[in-house]
């Protein structure tokens, strides 16, 4: 008790209680009230509009500031600790500093985390030390827009697949948010003019080129290209900088559609969010077979796809579907059964739908042969589809194949036709279906 007396601040004599705080603190209560002023200035410059570049202009901010994190996070400690034991009052001026600064700190761990939140998926609870370290190491890792050596291009939206219904709102394939605006502002000048003011045909006039024009400029400031290639999805808007984010490091629930203005959020060592993306269903699908295995890395291993294979738009009796014509083998897999086929591929059941099997056997042509064939029987079983090979099965010659391709297995009779894009290489295959000669009779 003597000793606690003899150390304890004087409560009666602030001036005096400030002075044994310091002296007993040995040196606590002077890097408290040097840290005041950088915890403010990394404050302001994360509060403001260009934090990025204005943290990188000042790279020793951020690491002189984690290098003496510790020591001000434990001098911090040692005062409240002290003050909670002996019965500090409101007047020490080493205890106002460590509240204050204590304060500005958790205003700076908020701040530190929302700007790492736009970045990449962080845990909530991230310490400020560790926040700073990864928001300063992502900012100098600027994404390159270009493919590295080895990078293959796997996906990227074509203009015709938007003519296919799509996840917006009723089906559409565009964005709906854009497209309401022309009904408004026709509602709105109709209304304006309806109350006979002096002004109203203008202002409606007004209203309505906007809400005709706005939509197109809309998706001009927000246009750009988004790729997925075998190790990244990225996005390169018209304005700003490019995003990636890593293929492998996408999270199970970390795509997602924004259906108003087709906004694509995807979620993993970084953030992405495309803007206004085309074929948005095709773009998802890609990135869920792509992420996992066995599509995962292989655009990459393989260079190129599949070549001995076509499909091609087919029907056997009343159903449609997709013919999958290979050398020793063809796979008939009925319409309306994409998420079907595509759970055969991943193993994983999928919350995507609206989509055909041939999108997912498109995208197994970056396969070996091997394992495309033991996909494709997977998903054959999986659709209720049907397996024929060139042994019970034979091509009927007749018209030219962009026109029809028929192939018989006994009573059934399979129809397909080759697109442009598969009629080389349908040509090539179908000459191993021609039905052989019979033998001839035994002399």
């Amino acid at each position: 008790m003597a000793d606690r007396a003899r150390t304890a601040p004087s409560l009666n004599d602030p001036a005096a209680a400030g002075s044994d705080a310091e002296r007993i603190l040995e040196g606590g209560a002077k890097l408290i009230s040097g840290a005041l002023r950088p915890h403010a200035e990394l404050e302001a410059v994360l509060s403001a509009r260009g934090w990025k570049r204005r943290l990188l202009k000042q790279p020793e901010r951020v690491s002189a500031f984690v290098a003496g994190d510790r020591g001000v996070r434990e001098a911090l400690e040692r005062v409240h600790r002290r003050a909670a034991v002996e019965a500090w009052t409101e007047d020490v001026p080493v205890l106002r500093q460590a509240r204050a600064l204590s304060a500005r700190r958790e205003r700076l761990t908020r701040l530190a985390r929302q700007r790492l939140d736009t970045l990449t998926v962080a845990p909530p609870d991230v310490s400020l030390e560790e926040a700073l370290t990864r928001l300063e190491a992502l900012l100098r890792q600027p994404v390159s827009k270009a493919l590295k050596e080895g990078e293959v291009l796997v996906f990227e939206p074509a203009h015709g697949r938007s003519r296919e219904p799509g996840p917006g709102v009723g089906g559409m394939n565009v964005p709906s948010l854009p497209l309401l605006m022309v009904p408004l502002g026709a509602l709105l000048f109709i209304l304006l003019l309806a109350t006979g003011l002096p002004w109203a045909k203008e202002l409606g006039m007004a209203l309505l080129g906007l809400s005709l024009g706005g939509p197109p400029l809309w998706s001009v400031l927000r246009a750009g290209r988004v790729r997925i290639t075998s190790e990244r999805i990225l996005w390169t808007p018209m304005f700003g900088a490019a995003q990636a984010v890593r293929l492998d490091s996408i999270l199970d629930d970390g795509v997602h559609l924004d259906r108003l203005q087709f906004d694509l959020v995807v979620k993993g060592d970084r953030r992405l969010r495309a803007r206004s993306v085309r074929d948005a269903l095709g773009l998802m699908l890609s990135l869920e077979l792509h992420r996992q295995p066995p599509l995962l890395g292989a655009a990459a291993r393989s260079g190129e796809q599949l070549e001995d294979v076509a499909l091609l738009p087919a029907k056997v009796g009343d159903v449609d579907g997709v013919c999958v014509l290979r050398p020793h083998a063809l796979a008939f897999i009925p319409d309306r059964r994409g998420p079907q086929a595509l759970q055969a591929v991943t193993g994983k059941p999928t919350p995507l739908n609206g989509f055909e099997p041939d999108r997912v056997l498109e995208e197994l042509r970056w396969l070996p042969a091997a394992e495309f064939d033991a996909c494709v029987s997977r998903v054959v079983k999986a659709t209720g589809g049907l397996a024929w090979t060139p042994g019970d099965a034979h091509f009927v010659p007749g018209p030219p194949i962009w026109m029809a391709i028929r192939i018989k297995r006994g009573e059934q009779v399979l129809l397909a036709r080759a697109d442009w894009f598969y009629r080389a290489a349908a040509e090539r295959i179908l000459q191993g279906w021609r039905k052989r000669p019979a033998p001839p009779p035994p002399e």
